[in-house]
């Protein structure tokens, strides 16, 4: 039963993976379930016994995607000690994460708008979990007093937003800018402000 189990999983996350690939080649809209099972060397009639529809794997894929996210902020903010550079350790894998994924699935570039909508209800989970890092971030620079946050709920959920907001202008597009000098503009605005003190 369990290496039935096992092998059940090894052929499903075959598929999603074969997907990935075919997703980030011809692109969302382009890609039929046959170009998937054609890079797994099976029929189509295998993917209906673990998926739908196209639909289904692209959630799948999207999940897939957001969990390694999510653990590779874990992990580069894990290695901080210090509330400053923990948000900026958050704020740069996030960022490189995403840069990654735009190379890796190049194809769907063109079609982001389009599948936006159905990206942002796939990661709902993710979003949670993203909160919840900059809110434990957050709280750990007010706990320290090295941050001085009103409201730190709030903080957080604007700080998501402004990123998440940032996602299309520097990855979206085959002419996107390179993010690395003007998010480190908009970091130290966030962090120490652009009123002059004194």
């Amino acid at each position: 039963m369990m290496n039935e189990n096992h092998k059940k999983n090894g052929a499903k996350e075959a598929i999603i993976s074969a997907a990935g690939i075919a997703f980030g080649k011809y692109g969302y809209r382009k890609t039929t379930l046959d170009d998937i099972a054609s890079i797994i060397n099976k029929r189509k009639t295998v993917i209906y016994y673990y998926f739908k529809n196209k639909d289904d794997i692209f959630q799948e894929v999207i999940r897939i995607e957001a969990e390694k996210l999510e653990s590779a902020l874990k992990a580069a903010i894990e290695r901080e000690s210090e509330p400053v550079e923990k948000l900026k350790a958050y704020v740069f894998t996030r960022m490189s994460f995403l840069e990654n994924i735009g190379r890796y699935y190049s194809a769907l570039k063109t079609e982001l708008y389009e599948h936006l909508q159905f990206i942002n209800k796939n990661r709902l989970e993710f979003d949670r979990a993203e909160l919840e890092i900059v809110t434990n971030i957050l709280k750990s620079g007010v706990e320290q007093q090295v941050f001085c946050i009103p409201n730190i709920e709030e903080t957080s959920f604007m700080l998501v937003t402004m990123l998440k907001s940032l996602e299309i202008p520097f990855f979206g597009r085959d002419d996107a800018p390179d993010y690395q000098t003007p998010l480190m503009h908009l970091l130290n605005m966030l962090l120490y402000g652009i009123v002059r003190k004194g």
